[in-house]
């Protein structure tokens, strides 16, 4: 099995549960969640997530999976929308259309983002799952997303600039920003298999390395892309060959840490050759 394979046969109806968690939903602010969440998108971290459940698991994906899949794409969602706000990146243009703040207003921007945030956790409550996951899960996505994570980076990123001095604190800030969701992509998958510590544990290293790894290739290809870096970067402290040696560094300690528990490799050296 390749990650592509994988990817063309899940992403199509992880785009489906995706619309049918909200096609009751009419009112204005739910239309305006929809045009962020169900925008084009690569749909990585639940993809990750199934890859980790069938890694683990004795049972086959099934529709009660795919659905545990989603709630990480409304957190990843909500991020995207309150990143692009102006007193945030000030970002026009998302995946190839206006963000949410340039075609519906600031204001109503905000609460797109604390509308997807909040549903994601809803959908996780629903989720025909043993409750005992749907705590760990709850937990595990709260951890991530909130201010000892997700928050917690984007705060270093915007006001703290004083405390990144080196690659070492970048790369935390990374960890932190987009690691931590990887991190929690990774594990849910074991969550939801009923797995043990020894796979949560190398599904953290694999997922923290790949969102790191991840980051760093974000930094190469803005690079290329303006000449108006962002004040927290990589290539202030590295060259762009050293930073793809750190990308290359990180993907070499992800698949270290899963190769003796993974029954076939391939998938996951696939899906870290797209960084």
């Amino acid at each position: 099995m390749n990650f592509k394979d994988f990817a063309q046969t899940y992403k199509p109806q992880i785009n489906a549960a995706l619309e049918k968690s909200l096609e009751e939903y009419e009112d204005d602010i739910f239309l305006m969640m929809k045009y962020s969440l169900l925008s084009p998108g690569k749909r990585i971290r639940p993809l990750l997530t199934l890859l980790s459940y069938q890694e683990f698991s004795k049972n086959k994906i099934n529709q009660d999976i795919i659905d545990a899949s989603i709630p990480v794409e409304y957190i990843h969602s909500y991020s995207l929308v309150h990143d692009d706000l102006p007193e945030m990146d000030g970002d026009e243009l998302r995946r190839g259309q206006e963000t949410s703040w340039k075609k519906f207003g600031p204001g109503n921007a905000v609460l797109v983002g604390d509308g997807l945030q909040t549903f994601a956790f809803k959908i996780i409550a629903n989720l025909n799952v043993p409750d005992i996951y749907k705590v760990k899960l709850v937990y595990n996505l709260a951890q991530a997303s909130g201010p000892e994570n997700m928050i917690r980076g984007q705060q270093y990123d915007l006001f703290s600039t004083d405390k990144i001095n080196n690659i070492d604190d970048l790369e935390f800030m990374f960890l932190m920003k987009t690691g931590a969701l990887m991190m929690y992509s990774a594990t849910a998958g074991v969550v939801l298999a009923g797995g043990n510590q020894e796979q949560l544990r190398a599904m953290n290293v694999f997922g923290g390395n790949f969102g790191i790894a991840f980051q760093l290739r974000d930094d190469l290809d803005d690079a290329t892309q303006t000449s108006d870096q962002p004040k927290n970067t990589s290539l202030k402290f590295k060259t762009s060959d050293g930073i793809e040696n750190l990308i290359q560094e990180h993907k070499k300690i992800a698949l270290d840490a899963i190769t003796d528990l993974v029954s076939d490799v391939k998938p996951w050296n696939d899906l870290l050759e797209l960084i």
